[in-house]
């Protein structure tokens, strides 16, 4: 990835994300939701600082810095990075302090109504940056822009359903929007946003770091196509929510079609995984082939979720956000964080003296031992809604949130170079999380000159 590349905000997205994804488990571990308890505003709350805050934070950020990656064109004015993330967070705290408002706070109504504002811009600044070089000088022909692109599509649309729903829980829409267009919604943010998008992404990362050769096969071509179609009828699905009308038809051909796209995405990176040239893949790799069991066990359960509700959808919509989604986030986010650590310090010091390999910035024992940690705790999660029992859902919780926890200190350390020997350790450190001060080094931009104290 040439430097040049680089954006100066993808760590304040993660870091912002990371923050979120805290604060939700927290919540969680307390007893906010939990099996059948997903109605009340507290719980609505959690729910949404972790797929919006958590997630929805994550798969922009990395978006902001893969797009030029993907397309090999430079970042759509990269000057709205910050404002996008700024309103995105406002925008989450707005919603989930508005939730509060079906608990009987008053004060949460105008900010439930307003929420979508923020987010709208928030939003609407990434689609600027990010739609001009997926679509553009042909790379939406790509499989993984195209993936992307269509997730795009989804975020939009999921936008609509949000806003939608936020005026008719504060009475400025219709009522039946809420009841009919939930699992619209649910299906555009699991599955035609963030599933999407991850799945654009990890066609380039996982032939990246497997040493795999890369090419627009049939598979990717099916399910696209599938994708696009079960996107298709989820919109269908949602001006039929909006009109008050029976989504039934339309929602359930929407999950059959991407249950196909999915196992099309399963069976692609089957075939990626065989023809790598990369004889023991690191750890962010093997967690990601963890995280592509629970996207199985995500379709097996879409079925009895569809057909019986209940704990079943429950647990199939659990899986997809915090099994699939959230472990194939954090094992490749503990990589993109060395990854880019090194390019900030250590690229503009080739040539100049000794540099370390990337993955000598992280520990992979612990990573995989905090991984391992949170693949436990989600599975288990998961069978305490299966069995609706609120104390294990809340243990399973506490052991997602000790992971969590353990990964954050990890990417901290390794922003702060600590498994580096002091040898190797440049004395002036970049920030943490605040983007560094460029200063010229021999016709190149040196990344790491100036400390922070972020």
């Amino acid at each position: 990835m040439p430097g040049k590349q680089l954006s100066r905000w993808t760590i304040a997205w993660f870091a912002s994300a990371l923050a979120f994804l805290l604060a939700s488990l927290t919540l969680a571990v307390a007893g906010y939701g939990g099996p059948a308890d997903w109605a009340g505003g507290a719980a609505l709350a959690v729910v949404h600082l972790f797929a919006l805050g958590w997630l929805c934070q994550m798969m922009l950020g990395s978006l902001i810095q893969f797009a030029p990656v993907l397309a090999a064109r430079p970042l759509a004015r990269p000057g709205l990075a910050l404002p996008a993330l700024l309103f995105c967070a406002l925008g989450t705290l707005m919603l989930a302090a508005g939730f509060l408002a079906l608990d009987g706070w008053e004060p949460g109504r105008p900010l439930l109504s307003l929420a979508p504002l923020p987010l709208a811009l928030a939003f609407g600044f990434a689609l600027a940056m990010l739609a001009p070089v997926l679509a553009g000088r042909g790379a939406w022909r790509q499989s993984e822009a195209r993936a992307v692109l269509a997730g795009l599509a989804g975020l939009a649309a999921l936008w609509f359903s949000g806003a939608g729903m936020a005026l008719a829980l504060t009475g400025f829409g219709p009522g039946g929007l809420v009841s009919g267009g939930l699992p619209v919604h649910m299906v555009l943010g699991a599955g035609g946003w963030l599933t999407l998008a991850a799945m654009g992404v990890s066609y380039k990362l996982f032939a990246m770091f497997l040493l795999a050769p890369e090419r627009d096969t049939r598979l990717r071509r099916a399910g696209f196509f599938a994708a696009l179609a079960a996107l298709a009828l989820a919109l269908a699905a949602l001006i039929m929510a909006w009109l008050e009308q029976d989504t039934a038809l339309p929602l359930a051909l929407a999950l059959a079609t991407g249950a196909l796209a999915g196992l099309c995405y399963l069976a692609e990176i089957f075939r990626l995984w065989r023809a790598r040239r990369r004889p023991r893949p690191e750890v962010n790799m093997n967690f990601s082939r963890v995280s592509l069991v629970f996207l199985v066990a995500t379709l097996v359960l879409l079925a009895p979720a569809a057909l019986l509700g209940g704990p079943f959808a429950e647990a199939a919509v659990f899986l997809a956000l915090a099994g699939w989604l959230s472990t194939l986030t954090l094992a490749q986010m503990i990589k993109i964080t060395s990854f880019l650590t090194w390019i900030q310090v250590f690229s503009p010091l080739i040539g100049r003296q000794k540099v370390p390999m990337v993955q000598d910035l992280s520990d992979p024992r612990t990573v995989a031992r905090w991984l391992w940690l949170w693949t436990a705790g989600a599975a288990c999660a998961t069978l305490a809604l299966l069995a609706q029992t609120g104390p294990g859902f809340r243990l399973a919780a506490a052991l997602m949130l000790v992971a969590a926890l353990g990964l954050t200190r990890e990417a901290w350390a390794i922003r702060r170079l600590r498994h580096l020997s002091p040898a190797l350790r440049p004395a002036l450190l970049p920030p943490v999380i605040l983007p560094p001060h460029p200063t010229p080094v021999q016709g190149r931009s040196s990344l790491h000159d100036r400390p922070h104290p972020i």
